[in-house]
């Protein structure tokens, strides 16, 4: 049996009325191939009235952040701490369902520690972990992440969200932990390139991918997402400058 609770969390902080057309097919994916699980969506309303309920504490620090994917990404925490479950984004589409994923883990996070889709059991202690990094983090970034191509995202990252994540449980080596599956980007990210026994394949559509991340990225401003692209080219370009420099005789 399961530790792990089959209860699904999604988040629309504009409503359910208000979700975009493109995501809909996509949460029909995850209620059409989980109908045993329990399913709560929550919304703005509903994320403060559970923190004011429940978390009361942590309030002073979620109304202070300036973007609202910061509230977003602190709240899937605070709902796996309490209820656990799966928290998945919304544009996460499903290929088959997680049920034999579970197993007898306590926590189910991709490689790379990506917040989009989170299994945990409740009170799982990575969770408090999390709560006092994003109480420390509240004032901004950190030199060790800090830097001149630091941007609204970067920030995002760092303060509530992968970065974050990926930090605390690295940190308190979960990696290393029996109870704890750390799983390959492909099984919750068909659409992304991954190495399988040694070669680079893009796995859409494939058995062994359980949803594909179509990764919308909403929250983040259209300009940053071309400074990004930008960033990343030039960043590229050096390294391979720095790969084909000759290396010095000593």
């Amino acid at each position: 049996m399961s530790k792990i609770p089959k209860i699904i969390h999604q988040i629309y902080y504009q409503g359910e009325a208000a979700i975009p057309q493109k995501f809909l097919p996509y949460r029909q994916t995850v209620l059409a191939l989980h109908p045993n699980w329990e399913y709560y969506f929550w919304d703005e309303q509903q994320c403060r009235s559970f923190l004011q309920e429940n978390y009361p504490w942590f309030l002073e620090v979620y109304d202070s952040y300036p973007h609202l994917i910061q509230r977003c990404d602190a709240i899937r925490y605070f709902l796996l701490y309490h209820y656990g479950g799966f928290y998945i984004d919304m544009d996460i589409e499903f290929i088959k369902p997680m049920d034999d994923l579970l197993e007898d883990y306590e926590l189910i996070v991709s490689n790379g520690c990506n917040n989009a889709i989170i299994g945990s059991i409740p009170k799982h202690p990575l969770w408090s972990k999390v709560f006092q990094e994003l109480d420390k983090r509240k004032s901004g970034i950190s030199r060790k992440y800090n830097s001149l191509f630091v941007t609204m995202p970067r920030y995002v990252c760092y303060t509530t969200g992968p970065f974050l994540l990926k930090d605390c449980f690295f940190a308190e080596k979960y990696h290393e932990k029996n109870t704890v599956r750390l799983c390959p980007e492909y099984i919750f990210e068909a659409n992304v390139l991954s190495e399988i026994n040694g070669v680079i394949d893009n796995l859409d559509g494939n058995k062994v991918s359980y949803s594909i991340h179509n990764s919308a990225s909403i929250w983040v401003p259209s300009y940053y997402k071309i400074l990004d692209k930008f960033i990343l080219f030039f960043l590229n370009q050096y390294q391979k400058i720095k790969l084909m420099a000759p290396i010095k005789k000593k």
